[in-house]
């Protein structure tokens, strides 16, 4: 049974394809829910990750880039986000780089000595997804957008950087616990879908 803050979140996104995107359902695999955004350009402090960071380090830079942005009197307009920047089906997990960024209003300076900078969140058209399933779903969940949504509807990814919220669970240390709101910029091409060939064709 999904929490208050987790179902709030399903219940927004548009139910479409297999029954595994239906809110609330379980023991279903293969899909998920999903809504079409638009979002504005941003400014952010960012911190980089370690490419396997923990949940407390992921706590620990959350209240780095809090207290900075307090210091240098900012207003924070978004929760964090965590960047994913690669490309899932082009690049192996090693070679992902990840980062933590903080979107703010005002006059921000990077603190070098701190290892923050500012940055911008690109703003554009976007997927937004849910999974209550933590980081470890994310594999499978890269793997329907990029490898069999967006391919179908003559879409791909429009740059290699994938945006992530933490919608519950930050007080586990367990990643796997987390519920996490997945952003993914897509945009047409002219390339063809993967199509999975026939026993015939074969």
């Amino acid at each position: 049974m999904a929490d208050e803050i987790t179902q709030k979140h399903l219940s927004r996104l548009r139910v479409r394809g297999a029954p595994s995107s239906i809110p609330g359902a379980s023991g279903l695999v293969g899909s998920y829910g999903f809504e079409e955004i638009q979002r504005q350009a941003l400014r952010a402090l960012q911190i980089p990750l370690d490419r396997d960071f923990s949940i407390g380090e992921l706590r620990d830079k959350q209240t780095k880039l809090a207290k900075l942005a307090v210091t240098q009197g900012l207003q924070t307009i978004e929760s964090p986000m965590i960047s994913l920047e690669a490309d899932p089906m082009e690049q192996v997990p090693h070679e992902w780089e990840w980062t933590l960024l903080l979107p703010i209003r005002g006059k921000a300076q990077a603190d070098e000595a701190a290892n923050i900078t500012v940055a911008r969140l690109h703003g554009g058209a976007y997927i937004e997804t849910l999974t209550d399933k933590g980081f470890g779903d994310l594999r499978s969940l890269y793997t329907y957008f990029l490898g069999e949504f967006l391919p179908v509807r003559h879409q791909q990814l429009t740059r290699p950087v994938i945006y992530h919220r933490v919608v519950a669970g930050l007080e586990s240390d367990d990643p796997n616990k987390l519920t996490l709101a997945v952003y993914v910029p897509f945009g047409m091409t002219l390339r063809e879908p993967v199509r999975l060939l026939t026993r015939e064709e074969i």
